[in-house]
Order: structure tokens, then sequence, then C-alpha cells
């Protein structure tokens, strides 16, 4: 169970989606040099997502993310889920705001909306019990922030849900990190601290 539910949260926590010219699209004459770059790497990191691209993928992952997890065992997590028959499907995809980019002592950062619906098929689909559990185990991962229903004829998880996501530019290109990811990483000190209050 904890390894489906942290497989479906690589996917469910960053800005990934099935549809990606909206994001590209966002592009504005009027746009700053930073922010075409912030939606240029956008694009590309769905773009990583969508055609099961792990290196390009991990490449746009926060880099202290990798202290926690080992970005080794994160590349095998991804490959296993990639390669799966179950991987979860995402469509719908709005990245309805993308805000203005500020400085912090690192770098610069900005944060993006998001909503989308993920269909996940159930690992265990003659398990009505493990079912149950699942999605009471979703409901937690996915708060406030979503609904999710569970079609039992078909063994089907639908989450319609909205996402955070935190790009951070320290070094001369952009990384994400979901803010629930973040909060989590604060208590581990590998989160800028200048940017605690933003996810109050």
């Amino acid at each position: 169970m904890k390894s489906a539910l942290f497989l479906i949260a690589v996917l469910l926590f960053t800005a990934c989606t099935s549809e990606p010219k909206p994001a590209f699209a966002g592009i504005d004459k009027n746009d700053t040099k930073e922010m075409k770059s912030l939606k240029i790497s956008l694009f590309q990191y769905t773009e990583a997502t969508i055609s099961n691209d792990t290196e390009a993928l991990l490449s746009f992952i926060y880099p202290p993310v990798f202290t926690i997890i080992p970005k080794e065992k994160m590349r095998q997590m991804l490959i296993k889920t990639f390669h799966s028959r179950d991987v979860p499907k995402i469509k719908d995809v709005k990245h309805s705001k993308i805000e203005s980019i500020k400085k912090y002592d690192a770098g610069v950062y900005s944060i993006i909306t998001s909503s989308m619906t993920t269909i996940i098929k159930s690992p265990k689909p003659k398990n009505q019990e493990f079912e149950e559990k699942m999605l009471t185990a979703l409901q937690k991962q996915i708060g406030s922030r979503g609904t999710i229903s569970l079609d039992k004829e078909k063994h089907l998880f639908n989450i319609r849900h909205t996402n955070k996501t935190i790009a951070l530019n320290e070094k001369g290109s952009w990384k994400f990190i979901g803010f629930k990811q973040a909060q989590k990483y604060i208590k581990k000190g590998i989160f800028p601290l200048m940017l605690i209050d933003k996810l109050n």
C-alpha cells in the first residue's frame, strides 16, 4: 500500500500534465525574460512526464529533495511507474495561475496553481477491502484540495484536484517542488527558510 501511494504522490504533486500546450501557449509578448524561461521550463517538465522521460523529469526536481529520497531510488521508482500498465492517467489540466516571479535569498521563485483529473487503476481489483482502504488513504492525501470517487465496477479511482507547485531558480535553471512536499521538508531543513511563510 505505502509503495503504491508513494508512486502516485510523485505524479499528483508535480506540475505534470497530459496536455502541455496551455502551459507553453501562455507566453505573452509582455512577459519578462524570467517569466518566459519559467513557462518554457514548465512546458519541458510537462513533456518529460508525457514521454516518460525519467532523466529529464529528474532534472527538474528541486535538488535538495534527493537528500531525503536518493536520486537513484527516485529514478527506479519512476521507471517502475512509467513502465506499469496501471500508470495513472492525468487529463483536463489547466495551469490557472502563474504568480509573478519574486526574489529570495537564494534566487527567484513563483507559485503555480493547476487543476487536473487523475485516473488511477486499482492495484488489487479483486480485493474490495484493499480498495476501500486505498480510497480512505487517497482522501487523506488529497484533503480539501479536491474530490475522489471509486468506480467499483471499473475499479478506477477518479481524482479531481487542484495543486500548487513552487518553481525555484537558484542556479540558472528552474526546479519544481509541490507545496505538500515542501511543507514536509521544512522540518528537515532543506527548504528555503524565506519561503516558509508562503506555504501558510
